[in-house]
């Protein structure tokens, strides 16, 4: 099971990454159509083939991510899916963006980051979430809401940036419901599970945040954003309620992991796309 872990949260990397890159072009050509078109913005971007596209291989990724977050730690899986980054900058260079050298070092920074956190992760199952834990983490999902409908309200730069930290709130509570989330074996426990409609309503607030923000933002800017907030707010919340550890004495290395991912990542969300 811990094999097909690891394995599930380098597919779900992948699959992130390169979901973002369709889930843009389908956002960019639904802004082009412009306001006259008979259908709302979201409406526009969903009739977008691309976009489709880009959600279809973004819940095969989701389904990986929950496996792999059944033994594997919060602050190991959601630093991989940060890795996801590179590979939206990586397929957007190969489509002609201009990838210079400080941004293949922050690749590199991001990549010796992910290998100190994986040496130093502790793998074992989350401890069981109380019945309240289980429900504020589905009613945490009016944060992410309204942080979205506030930046529909607003012009210029920080729109797209709220947009994207909406995203990434509502997709760190997709996280830890997928990793508290415990299955007895019957399938009603999972229709009437609190974690289980917080999946999906976290799912589905964040999966409009961040079509909205591509298009108003460079996606990989967008990209950073988000896991960037998935990366630092689910790993603190895994250490304190969920019983994430690090293995003892590596502490200093998870950290350094975890610092140089971050670094990574922020580097990089500077990178302009086009």
């Amino acid at each position: 099971m811990l094999i097909l872990s690891w394995i599930s949260a380098i597919v779900a990397c992948l699959g992130y990454g390169t979901a973002s890159i369709f889930q843009s072009v389908g956002a960019r050509r639904a802004a082009e159509i412009g306001s006259g078109h008979r259908l709302s913005g979201m409406g526009r971007i969903f009739v977008q083939l691309p976009y489709l596209l880009g959600v279809g291989i973004d819940g095969l990724a989701f389904l990986a991510n929950v496996v792999a977050l059944q033994q594997l730690p919060l602050y190991l899986v959601q630093s991989i899916l940060t890795a996801s980054i590179g590979v939206t900058a990586i397929i957007a260079a190969c489509r002609g963006a201009d990838l210079k050298p400080r941004d293949w070092l922050a690749l590199a920074i991001l990549g010796l980051g992910l290998i100190f956190l994986t040496i130093s992760a502790g793998a074992e199952s989350a401890a069981k979430l109380s019945s309240l834990s289980e429900w504020l983490i589905l009613a945490s999902a009016v944060l992410p809401l309204v942080l979205g409908l506030a930046a529909l309200r607003i012009r210029g730069r920080a729109a797209p940036a709220l947009l994207a930290l909406s995203s990434g709130l509502a997709f760190t509570g997709v996280a830890v419901a997928s990793r508290g989330l415990h299955w007895n074996g019957h399938w009603m426990h999972l229709v009437v599970s609190p974690l289980v409609w917080a999946i999906l309503v976290h799912g589905v607030i964040g999966t409009v945040a961040f079509a909205l923000a591509l298009q108003r933002g460079a996606v990989t800017s967008i990209s950073a954003i988000t896991f960037v907030v998935e990366m630092v707010v689910p790993s603190v919340i895994g250490m304190l309620i969920l019983g994430d550890r690090v293995d003892s004495g590596l502490e200093w290395l998870a950290a350094s992991g975890f610092l140089l991912a971050i670094v990574g990542a922020l580097i990089l969300a500077r990178f302009n796309d086009g």
